[in-house]
């Protein structure tokens, strides 16, 4: 799934908190690049941060059959919500650095999806930190789902799944919670009939 998603202009309001964006570049974000997560520093306060999409564990090293870790990456864009917690790659990562991907709408298919109201959410998502040659970076990663109506109607099998309120957020990011019991109704698709659909526009 090459999921795109567009940053709001300004700052993420609402329930996202007042946090300034305006060190990120507007647009579009796409795999194996710099994308904003919000997570919760050293100090339990929630940051801005920038992680490069494409979730790299802490133990992957390189090999002869595999010498680049964006071949790794590749394979890391998402991460099915049904077996992230016990999957090798991204079960430590989902008991304790789960974040938040800020956006307004994603794409699927060649259709943009959004509430009708534009209102921002945010993508449930784990970030890790890799230490290689070339220094420490940090990676991460959007949960995936079954689909609803609308995005099932454009050919598509997963949709991420999507954070709405504050109390989710909070729910999302609680150092406290490590199991994935208490967020398993957080990584449920949308209802039917939650999204607005639109084509995207071809160029000639």
């Amino acid at each position: 799934m090459q999921q795109l998603f567009n940053l709001l202009d300004g700052s993420i309001r609402s329930n996202l908190r007042q946090i300034a964006l305006s060190s990120i570049p507007g647009g579009g974000f796409y795999p194996l690049k710099q994308v904003p997560v919000i997570r919760l520093g050293d100090d339990g306060e929630r940051g801005l941060d920038v992680c490069e999409w494409g979730f790299l564990p802490t133990w992957w090293k390189p090999s002869d059959k595999q010498p680049k870790r964006a071949a790794f990456q590749r394979q890391c864009f998402n991460a099915r919500s049904e077996t992230v917690d016990t999957k090798p790659t991204y079960r430590s990562a989902f008991k304790t650095r789960r974040c938040l991907l800020p956006a307004e709408k994603f794409e699927e298919k060649k259709h943009y999806f959004s509430f009708a109201d534009q209102r921002p959410f945010a993508f449930a998502g784990l970030w890790e930190t890799w230490h290689g040659d070339d220094g420490e970076i940090y990676t991460c990663t959007l949960l995936t789902t079954e689909p609803n109506e609308e995005v099932r109607s454009v050919g598509h099998h997963r949709m991420p799944v999507i954070l709405q309120t504050e109390a989710e957020y909070a729910r999302w990011l609680n150092p406290e919670i490590k199991e994935r019991g208490p967020l398993d109704e957080l990584m449920r698709p949308l209802a039917d009939g939650s999204l607005e659909v639109e084509p995207i526009g071809t160029l000639f």
